[in-house]
């Protein structure tokens, strides 16, 4: 009797598993067809913790959810490399008495998200964003490196003026300056008394941030510039003023893709998550991974 019991048992057992064998067959076997809980559920606190880390948490929810699907995409087409956001000391520090509160928001744009991605043609994107642009962000074409990614293109974005210091103006001395872009421009020699004359901005794209500065016969794109100097931004100007030079940006971060500071007033005119996406992002889809 007992052995027939374990040999019904193995029949139905085999009977229920069948259609998932076979599904598996036809898929090509096991590869890329399972996906771990616990890996499921790290990525997930992952997405909590980066997106804690690259927005401030008292935006709309909408604006909230959209990053979180940002955040999501970036790491799962980065396998989660580079991305190690805030742990809880870093959340309190940053948010004292409001912790509590944050956290719950973070956790629910990223729980109303949940497996969400940005795709084109497919593939997941490379989902850029920004703090904010300078009224419109940049279209990839126009930036060096970026010329593959053509669903960012520019679209207007006009509230951002209005961000915290979204208009910046500094000051630094001329041998500051010859210091600094001479790394840039090794093979020039940098005379500090003819700045800011001889580093010349040659090209901007439609958004005003500069793409190209040349010293000499060197030229070097301007995210290069913006880099080594500490810029908030691409969008900037030199002139001299009472023989220092007076550095001038606009806009906070590279420009290209999500302006969060755009999608927050969006979200405050009532557009839903998935419509900032697309308002951001040129022809693409919100999958589930």
């Amino acid at each position: 009797m007992k052995e027939k019991v374990k040999l019904y048992g193995s029949v139905l057992i085999l009977i229920l598993f069948i259609p998932w064998l076979l599904t598996v067959y036809l898929r090509g076997g096991m590869s890329g067809y399972f996906v771990s809980p616990d890996a499921d559920e790290q990525l997930e606190e992952q997405v909590v913790s980066v997106l804690a880390s690259e927005i401030p948490a008292d935006y709309e929810m909408e604006c909230l959810k959209a990053q979180a699907i940002i955040v999501r995409t970036n790491l799962c087409r980065e396998d989660g490399e580079n991305e190690t956001g805030w742990d809880e000391t870093a959340m309190q520090q940053a948010w004292g008495e409001d912790y509590e509160k944050n956290l719950g928001k973070i956790r629910t744009a990223a729980a109303e998200t949940e497996g969400m991605v940005l795709t084109f043609e497919g593939e997941l994107i490379q989902a850029a964003y920004h703090t904010a642009a300078n009224a419109e962000t940049r279209d990839a074409a126009d930036v060096p490196g970026q010329e593959a990614y053509t669903y960012l293109q520019s679209v207007d974005s006009p509230d951002d003026i209005l961000a915290d210091g979204f208009l910046y103006v500094g000051y630094m001395e001329k041998t500051a300056l010859a210091e600094v872009i001479a790394g840039l421009f090794p093979d020039e020699t940098i005379d500090p008394e003819l700045l800011p004359d001889t580093l010349q901005v040659t090209e901007r794209d439609d958004a005003d941030y500069v793409t190209r500065v040349q010293y000499g016969s060197t030229v070097v794109n301007g995210e290069a510039v913006r880099s080594a100097l500490g810029l908030s931004s691409a969008c900037f100007y030199f002139s001299e003023l009472e023989g220092k030079i007076r550095i001038v940006t606009k806009g906070i971060g590279h420009g290209l893709g999500f302006s969060q500071y755009g999608a927050q007033q969006l979200a405050l005119k009532g557009y839903s998550c998935a419509e900032l996406l697309h308002y951001y992002y040129t022809d693409v889809e919100i999958e589930m991974r």
